[in-house]
């Protein structure tokens, strides 16, 4: 399912005037159910679920970024939409920086997965300063679906493409940076890729400095984080991925922290299915 497939301008809301939480949940819960995959469903049942999922833990991503979401019963579908606010509110976000950038999901009860795409891909569009930059700077609503429908096509037009055969590529992602790890993270949730895992990793300098042969050749600044993410990643779809890992963490030339591998898969015998 690709996010230009369901959202609307209907669900698209810029400036409003809200001040805190409650008011900004209650806003979204009236703008999903004008989704046409919403008939039925009372806003008051959606403000509900979605305070619901706030009291888990706060959906705040930071840099002025929340992504609302539930599950409902009753619908088939996914309802998307982005509301921005004049002013930021607190939205207990994980570094404190207040919010006016909501978009936001709601999905069918029975499909954890496809939910977890669709998410990540909300979250993951805007990662980029760039676009949160031009998001703010929307003047109307038919402006910000424009824009953001622009950015979508683009996204998925690779992964809309033919497959031409069964060629598959293994991608390694080493990673030596949390929000980096975060942000790569999002990409492989919430695309067409088969069994993604992440391995936890030690530098092999972390294991000499201990040994008494090379004691006093490091200092005690050791990086610590080391992740490696393991994909296997349809032909078709290996360039997209690579835009999309790159569209998060930034050029790769600039990063140190950061390193893509692709392997040719000969063969391939069973799948995952997560």
């Amino acid at each position: 399912m690709n996010l230009t497939d369901i959202l609307t301008k209907e669900t698209i809301e810029i400036n409003a005037d809200l001040k805190n939480k409650k008011q900004l949940i209650a806003e979204i819960a009236v703008m999903a159910c004008k989704h046409p995959a919403m008939k039925g469903i009372a806003p008051s049942e959606v403000e509900k679920l979605l305070l619901e999922r706030e009291e888990l833990a706060s959906t705040g991503l930071g840099s002025g970024v929340a992504v609302p979401h539930c599950r409902i019963k009753g619908i088939d579908s996914f309802a998307v939409g982005i509301v921005t606010t004049r002013k930021g509110i607190d939205f207990d976000s994980i570094d404190n920086v207040k919010v006016n950038i909501f978009p936001f999901v709601i999905g069918p009860e029975d499909n954890p997965k496809e939910h977890l795409k669709v998410l990540s891909g909300m979250a993951r569009l805007l990662r980029n300063p760039e676009t949160r930059s031009t998001v703010r700077k929307a003047t109307s609503s038919q402006e910000l679906y424009n824009f953001l429908e622009s950015i979508l096509q683009d996204s998925t037009s690779s992964a809309e493409a033919k497959q031409l055969g069964p060629a598959m590529r293994m991608l390694h992602v080493f990673i030596r940076d949390e929000d980096l790890f975060n942000d790569v993270l999002q990409v492989f949730a919430s695309g067409d890729l088969t069994g993604a895992m992440v391995l936890e990793a030690h530098e092999s300098t972390e294991y000499m400095s201990n040994m008494p042969v090379f004691a006093g050749l490091w200092n005690n600044d050791l990086n610590t984080f080391n992740r490696i993410i393991m994909a296997v990643v349809k032909e078709s779809l290996l360039n997209q991925t690579l835009r999309n890992i790159e569209y998060v963490c930034g050029d790769f030339r600039k990063q140190t922290d950061i390193m893509v591998t692709v392997t040719d898969l000969h063969h391939t015998l069973g799948s995952l299915d997560f």
